[in-house]
């Protein structure tokens, strides 16, 4: 028999509270011991690093780097720090490399070959990890939960000896919602949030309230550093546009899943409509920039095909003024381009730091949205339907352009104050690094 919670928690919501108030305190009482640990561990840590500040960041997710980069930067050029790129590959299955033979590592490589001489394998042989808790690390910076992690670097092994500061790769723009799709294991691991929102800083303190009274836990609030980086990247090169001819440019970015409840995904609905577009109109130049997990995810919940999948990169790698964007990084093509198609999705906020027009496409989405989300949205052109969409990109090539000064108002009022995010996060850390 299939329980449906959800009508449970309708129909008995007192019951529901109870057995949510209990998950809670369950996960505190169990990382409790954790920060006593790390704590003890601790003590002689700043005896151990000669008086610096040791901050290890675990890198896995390429595309999650932005949402770090900055602090990094911002950290390795201070004398009192000492920072550390710990590679994992993607390669990660039950918290184990999905084939123990395979000892490449494609995400030291991408480090390594864009020039990161911090950058250390964390892979040494088979299901052989590096073992940060011997180099004595203070900080170590996170923003992926323990799934993807092999098991010495899931939150609860680092909590039990270093402070691990999570940084938020999307979140900040649901309420409910962002409660279903968190790591509760990791939250009450962490010894400090680096939150994008007070609501954000809310639900992680509302989840921690033990420890945070304890002090052995804390939230931020200090904007979002992806912010921070978005801004910083408008001079940098990018190849995803090599084969534009055109001034006018869209990027579309589609959803990795059609769950409703983790904001849905458009492209099934309109994946041909865009190849119809750049068809009927030689003078728009389309990328197509997918969730890294969208074709995969596709494939292996059979709403495409393999062949399906493979069939559409070609079809696109066929015309003249339509691509699938495989580049590892985004941001510097989000400067290079003149209007943004998205689904719900961390990239929509990125893209608000250009200042250019965003198309919204609608999906049922079963998400309750924060009030800073909400404000962005009302700054959004919004299509409902294939119609909709067409005439609002025909517009915006036109230079009709309605939502600029509210777009422009609404970043003012809500992110102009994460411009520099770095330089708080690096406070929080110097004044955290005893306690």
């Amino acid at each position: 028999m299939i329980i449906n919670r959800e009508k449970i928690k309708t129909q008995f919501p007192l019951i529901a509270k109870s057995v949510r108030y209990v998950k809670k305190r369950k996960n505190e009482l169990s990382a409790l011991k954790r920060h006593i640990s790390r704590k003890n561990y601790q003590k002689n840590n700043c005896r151990l690093n000669q008086g610096k500040i040791k901050v290890v960041f675990i890198c896995q997710y390429i595309p999650a780097w932005s949402k770090n980069k900055q602090l990094f930067e911002t950290l390795k050029k201070d004398l009192r720090f000492e920072v550390m790129l710990l590679c994992v590959p993607n390669r990660i299955h039950g918290n184990m490399l999905i084939d123990s033979k395979d000892l490449t590592n494609d995400t030291y490589d991408y480090f390594s070959e864009h020039g990161y001489k911090e950058a250390v394998n964390a892979l040494i042989g088979q299901n052989e990890w590096f073992d940060l808790k011997h180099i004595h690390p203070d900080y170590v910076i996170v923003n992926r939960g323990d799934r993807p992690m092999p098991l010495p670097y899931t939150s609860s092994e680092i909590a039990c000896y270093a402070k691990i500061c999570f940084i938020s790769y999307g979140g900040g723009a649901l309420l409910k919602s962002e409660e279903y799709m968190f790591d509760k294991t990791l939250i009450s691991n962490e010894f400090c949030q680096f939150a994008t929102s007070a609501e954000s800083k809310h639900i992680f303190e509302d989840w921690n309230s033990i420890l945070c009274k304890l002090g052995l836990t804390h939230s931020y609030v200090c904007g979002r550093s992806s912010v921070e980086n978005a801004y910083k990247a408008q001079f940098d090169i990018t190849p995803s546009w090599d084969f534009s001819e055109n001034s006018f440019r869209l990027i579309y970015t589609p959803r990795w899943t059609l769950e409703k409840a983790w904001g849905g995904s458009s492209f099934i609905k309109y994946k041909d409509t865009f190849v119809s577009l750049a068809d009927e109109n030689l003078d728009i130049d389309i990328l197509i920039r997918p969730h890294p997990l969208m074709f995969d995810n596709f494939i292996n919940t059979g709403i495409m095909s393999e062949n399906e999948v493979n069939e559409y990169n070609l079809l696109c790698e066929s015309k003249k003024n339509i691509r699938i964007d495989k580049e590892k990084e985004y941001l510097a093509s989000f400067w290079n381009s003149s209007v943004l198609v998205c689904d719900f999705s961390s990239v929509l906020i990125e893209y608000f730091v250009t200042g250019k027009p965003i198309i919204y496409l609608t999906y049922d989405e079963k998400i309750d949205y924060t009030d800073q989300m909400k404000k962005v949205l009302s700054s959004c052109y919004i299509a409902n339907n294939e119609n909709e969409l067409v005439v609002l990109i025909h517009e915006l090539k036109n230079g009709n352009d309605t939502l600029k000064n509210k777009r422009i108002a609404v970043f003012e009022e809500e992110f102009s104050n994460s411009l520099n995010v770095s330089e708080q996060m690096k406070q929080i850390l110097i004044n955290e690094y005893k306690h």
